[in-house]
């Protein structure tokens, strides 16, 4: 099985085509994907390189040749720059006719597969990653289906409860995107369903910036008990407008802060959060892998097979972090966590 990655980064849409079709006419040699792969966002961000690793996985020992694009959302948020990179990838997608197209994340959605994949009779599609209502994206349709995604929104803040028990209240933070929209809508969803957390949530806070990241999280050091950090990975420097780097938000963030903190995705383990019940980015590539496979080998619309939702949440703990704020985390916790930082 051999994997292209063909990356376009932030370019005018005309330059996005000409750099596309040169792209395929290098790739005129090598036999035509029957998967191409789209992602929502950048090949260094380590939720795409889960998803990517999961769909490997489940296509191992499937003849096949998969190619992987990248819309690179985060980092280019021009929506004429994402529309051009979109109708790049159709006319390679067209180009090539794979059997099946997988669009991870919720601007894989909004830009291509919903606008120019639903409802033809070719290719088929299978999404993941996706924190919208599919509905909103005309799915499932005859030719589209996949895996919505879930944080483990509930189980995060009792886990939290039982390292740090005098911790009463949290505030969720979160970089002012589409998916952190539809993860506070979920999150309201949830408490109306389930009735109230194990800690009270004392505000969930959209920031664009990364000087508003640092008043807000300077702002709950005396005033929560912990913190929520959802995502962090959009937020824009006010004085050249671009995306700061994760690395420096999460740095800056730890060595100001000296409250709990929680993460609901794998990227947390890397970052330095305390604990989390984390949504895996491999599920999501592994569930979505699984249904290209069905539609591969049993010849079948990717609309006759139910959509899904992640369901298995990696606990997760840093003993580390915990040494530093002073907290000791009960042993049963850690014997049963899926992924222990000592």
């Amino acid at each position: 099985m051999r994997f292209a990655r063909l990356s376009v980064f932030t370019l005018l849409p005309i330059l996005c085509v000409a750099a596309m079709a040169s792209a395929q006419n290098t790739a005129e040699s090598k036999p035509a994907p029957n998967v191409i792969v789209v992602h929502s966002y950048g090949p260094d961000y380590i939720w795409t390189q889960a998803i990517s690793q999961g769909i490997q996985e489940a296509l191992r020992g499937v003849k096949t040749t998969v190619e992987t694009l990248y819309l690179d959302a985060k980092r280019d948020h021009d929506p004429e720059s994402l529309r051009g990179k979109a109708q790049a990838f159709l006319a390679r997608i067209e180009a090539t006719a794979p059997q099946v197209v997988i669009a991870a994340d919720d601007a894989a959605q909004a830009q291509l597969a919903a606008p120019y994949l639903k409802g033809r009779a070719s290719p088929q599609v299978i999404f993941c990653g996706v924190n919208a209502p599919p509905s909103l994206y005309g799915f499932p349709a005859p030719n589209v289906s996949g895996v919505r995604e879930r944080w483990h929104l509930r189980e995060g803040f009792a886990l939290l409860k039982k390292i740090s028990p005098s911790s009463d209240t949290v505030a969720l933070l979160l970089d002012d995107t589409e998916s952190a929209g539809y993860i506070a809508d979920d999150l309201q969803a949830e408490l109306k369903q389930g009735g109230p957390f194990a800690l009270k949530l004392v505000s969930v806070e959209k920031i664009r910036t990364f000087q508003q990241w640092q008043r807000r999280v300077k702002h709950h050091q005396t005033r929560t008990k912990a913190l929520a950090l959802g995502m962090y990975h959009a937020l824009r420097d006010e004085a050249t407008g671009r995306v700061v780097p994760t690395a420096t938000v999460i740095a800056w963030t730890n060595s100001v802060n000296r409250l709990p903190t929680l993460g609901f995705a794998d990227y947390a383990v890397g970052d330095g959060l305390l604990c989390g019940v984390l949504e895996s980015g491999r599920e999501q590539g592994l569930l979505a892998g699984s249904m290209a496979r069905q539609v591969l080998e049993k010849k079948i619309a990717a609309g006759s097979l139910p959509v899904r939702t992640n369901q298995k949440g990696i606990v997760f703990v840093n003993l580390k972090t915990a040494e530093r704020l002073g907290l000791s985390i009960p042993y049963e916790i850690i014997n049963a966590a899926g992924v222990v930082i000592k």
